[in-house]
């Protein structure tokens, strides 16, 4: 059964896409952008239509992606894994890790729009699980109707529908579709001088729910001097009805937790108190430019504190 072969690349998260020609029929792009010449063949937009998060949702699926960025000749990786639960509690919850921060997955959560994220971590000394809720907030951009699950889903997973890409062409591959399309328009030159240039993308595609399996990309990047390499970006899906279950910790100290411990963040822009949950060690999470204090006298740093009842955001 073709689940249980997705379900066997959980861990592949730098997999090589299917070489095109592995069918017998093959359909050149009509340069539309959102469809091939051959009839019954998918268009991109049918095919990112099929792979948001409320259509993940609505299959009952638990959608998780991993990426691989290569650079140079030196292959010099990193790593994102990306997982999403739909919680009848909390919502939609992204376990989120990227492999260069050595960190522990991060939960990211949304609840009564305001953008949190948990994690546990063990103490070395006492070897003793300690976890602590993040607050995420931004002075300056306090009205963003999107969360962070969101964005973090937008950046690590396929991404949105863009009509500028063009098909190439179209594998009929048994089970599966492999495409080739344009994404030269992507191409770009950052404020440094340092340019970014795209040619094409391929995708494994799944024929009876248009889900993507993989995708490859390779660009050149060239720096201000002058010196370019070469990289590679994959990203895969896994997919099923549940990959993994959220840890205790996220289910006992977070989302069971009793959440009537109140929070006040304060800025020179405005005030807000939020709930979070009893025992629970409380961080805020700004910008580089801010710093979080203990009061408006910005005085003292302020460090997590499971007593602590408020916050002053402050510039730095």
């Amino acid at each position: 059964m073709l689940l249980k072969r997705i379900r066997a690349m959980l861990l592949a998260s730098c997999m090589l896409v299917s070489m095109a020609g592995c069918g017998t029929a093959e359909s050149k792009g009509s340069g539309s952008g959102s469809g091939a010449s051959m009839a019954g063949m998918p268009t991109l937009k049918q095919i990112y239509a099929a792979n948001t998060l409320e259509q993940y949702e609505k299959a009952g699926i638990q959608p998780s992606f991993s990426s691989c960025l290569r650079e140079g000749k030196e292959n010099k990786e990193s790593n994102a894994l990306m997982t999403l639960y739909f919680d009848e509690e909390l919502g939609l919850v992204c376990r989120f890790r990227k492999t260069e921060t050595g960190l522990n997955f991060r939960y990211y959560f949304n609840r009564d729009d305001v953008n949190y994220y948990a994690q546990a971590v063990t103490d070395e000394q006492t070897q003793k699980e300690i976890v602590t809720l993040t607050i995420e907030d931004n002075p300056e951009n306090s009205k963003d109707e999107m969360t962070n699950v969101e964005k973090l889903f937008r950046q690590y997973s396929f991404g949105e529908y863009n009509g500028k890409e063009k098909i190439i062409s179209t594998t009929d591959c048994g089970e599966t579709y492999h495409i080739v399309t344009d994404v030269s328009y992507a191409s770009f030159t950052d404020n440094s001088g340092s340019t970014y240039e795209y040619t094409t993308q391929e995708y494994d595609v799944e024929k009876e729910t248009l889900r993507i399996l993989d995708t490859f990309r390779t660009y050149t990047f060239t720096n201000s001097s002058g010196e370019s390499k070469t990289c590679t970006l994959s990203r895969s899906l896994t997919y099923g009805e549940k990959i993994f279950s959220m840890p205790e910790f996220m289910i006992n100290q977070i989302r069971d937790a009793e959440w009537d411990q109140e929070f006040t963040i304060r800025s020179y822009e405005r005030t807000r108190t939020v709930p979070v949950p009893d025992g629970v060690l409380v961080n805020v999470d700004v910008p580089s430019d801010y710093a979080v204090y203990t009061d408006s006298s910005q005085k003292e740093l302020y460090e997590a504190n499971a007593s602590a009842e408020s916050a002053y955001i402050g510039e730095k």
